[in-house]
C-alpha cells in the first residue's frame, strides 16, 4: 500500500515530467517552467500545513461534536484553503508568456 508521502512524491514526479515535457518540446519557456514548478510546491506545502494546523482543532471536534460534524469543519476549512489558493494561483499564472491565452479572470470551473 503506497503512503501518503509516497502517493505525494509520485504525483509531483508525475508534474515535473509534464512540465519537462512541454519544455523539451518549446511549448513553454524556461521562466514558465520555473514559475509551474514553484507553485505547484507552494500549493502542496500549503496544503500540508493547513492540514497539520487543522488536526488538533480535528480531533477535539471529533471528540466533542463527533465526526460527522468535524468533517464538516474540516470541509469548509479546506474548501476556503482551496478558494484562496486558486486565487493565488490565477495571480502567479498572469507571469506566464502564454497568460493571455489562459481564462484566468473567469469563475472556476
Amino acid at each position: 500500500m503506497m503512503s501518503g508521502q509516497d502517493d505525494a512524491w509520485r504525483q509531483r514526479q508525475e508534474w515535473i515530467e509534464s512540465i519537462t515535457g512541454l519544455r523539451d518540446g518549446d511549448a513553454i519557456s524556461e521562466h514558465d517552467r520555473e514559475i509551474l514548478y514553484r507553485e505547484y510546491d507552494r500549493m502542496q506545502q500549503s496544503v500540508q500545513e493547513a492540514m497539520h494546523a487543522m488536526a488538533p482543532e480535528y480531533a477535539r471536534r471529533v471528540r466533542e461534536d463527533g465526526k460527522e460534524s468535524a468533517d464538516e469543519w474540516i470541509h469548509a476549512r479546506t474548501h476556503e484553503l482551496g478558494v484562496e489558493n486558486g486565487r493565488r494561483l490565477r495571480q502567479e499564472l498572469k507571469e506566464l508568456s502564454f497568460a493571455d491565452e489562459l481564462e484566468l479572470d473567469g469563475p472556476a470551473r
